[in-house]
Formats: structure tokens, sequence, C-alpha cells
């Protein structure tokens, strides 16, 4: 049974905080005589992300029908990985109000709700690579030649990797260390999300219930994990 995907929109949620981290997945077997750690892994990594989001009067009603459609456990939320420590979307060159409400139609409108089409900055693969890869090439050009950071989240294919070291190749392209190693191949001029996006299911089936005083603000605790089957 194909499981259906929700896409969260990206300027629907307002974070108030921010807690993305690779799950490893091992386990301690414990120390040996020479005071050395033997570790077991149960399985293959994966991403899991803890988020709290703040609701208005706009948005509670949205969310409760983001939740409603996923049914729980059912369904696999896609979520863009938000991280403004490691990378800013304004210095791609997008003004606030791009940023802020998507890119508006060539004559200048947006849609119903006010909103544009979401302004999503990326870059492409110089270079093809295999699963398993712990180094790329990309070309920022598109993006407004912005350099990479070590610790941002990127995404291909909506498959995440964290930026571990990044290394100037000139002509905007960055030579990058990624974790976890690829997951899927990338072919040359691939498309690479600068502001990862990945695909995770609620860790528990009330993940994200709200309630609300006469105010009608609210907070909800969100709790992810990586889906890794494709």
């Amino acid at each position: 049974m194909t499981r259906q995907i929700v896409t969260i929109p990206a300027n629907f949620l307002r974070h108030l905080s921010y807690n993305w981290e690779i799950d490893w997945r091992e386990q301690s077997l414990g120390d040996f005589n020479d005071g050395v750690t033997n570790s077991m892994f149960g399985g293959f990594p994966r991403w899991v992300g803890a988020p709290s989001i703040h609701l208005d009067r706009q948005t509670i009603g949205q969310w409760r029908a983001i939740k409603a459609t996923a049914q729980g456990h059912y369904g696999i939320y896609r979520v863009r990985m938000a991280d403004p420590a490691s990378f800013v979307r304004t210095a791609t060159g997008a003004t606030s109000e791009t940023v802020c409400i998507g890119q508006k139609t060539a004559d200048g409108n947006t849609f119903s709700n006010g909103f544009g089409t979401e302004y999503a900055p990326i870059a492409t693969a110089s270079g093809a690579y295999a699963a398993g890869a712990e180094t790329i090439r990309i070309d920022t050009t598109g993006a407004n030649g912005i350099a990479p950071h070590v610790g941002q989240i990127m995404s291909h294919d909506d498959w995440p990797f964290l930026v571990t070291w990044t290394r100037d190749r000139g002509s905007n392209v960055w030579e990058l260390g990624v974790q976890m190693p690829l997951r899927a191949a990338i072919a040359d001029g691939d498309v690479i999300q600068l502001r990862g996006v990945g695909r995770f299911q609620a860790t528990e089936s009330g993940m994200g219930s709200i309630g609300y005083g006469a105010g009608m603000l609210t907070t909800a605790s969100l709790s992810f994990i990586e889906v890794s089957s494709r």
C-alpha cells in the first residue's frame, strides 16, 4: 500500500526551536579491558527531529488539517529542514518578501491566499556520484554563488545530508564532505536543495496535538523519524 505524502508548506511553520540530528542507531556492547567501547549498529542511520512551532488563528486549523491528512503514523510528512544557524535564504539574493511569501507570477500576482510559489534555493551537482559517496561537488551559480557552510543540511531527491567540510574549487563550484554518505546516486546536473528536504513519519500518532485559549495562540511540539524506505 502506498503511503500518502503530505508536504508541510515551508512558510506555514514558524519555528520556535530547531532540532535536526542524525541517529546512527548504534548500541553499546560494553567496554573491553583496554577501555575500548564496542558498539553494534541496529539499523541504517536516519534523521530525527523535534522542532516546535508557533500557531495562531490563521494556522491552527491548517495544522489540524495537515495532521488529519497524515492519519497518524500512516502518512509521510515531507518537511523542509529549516536550520537558520547554518543557512540564511536571503544570502542567495532573494528579497525578504520573496522569502516570506514566495515567488510571484510574472505579472506580480500571488495566489488567493496571498502567497506565491515557494522560494527554494538550489544548486546543481557538478559531476556524478554513486550511493555511498562522502565527497561531492556542487555549483551554486543559480543561488547567487552562495558559499555553503559547514553544518548545513542539504538534500537530493528528499535524501538529506550534512556538510562536514567545504573547499572552494572556483567559478562557484564547491567540494563538500557529506554525512551520512549518499543514499542514492546523483547524476551530473541534478538539483541539490540548499535547505534540505526529508520524508518523515510521526514518532507517535498524536504528535503535534494542540489546545488554545482566548488569545488563539499555541505551540505544537513535533517529533519525527525519517522514512528510509522508498
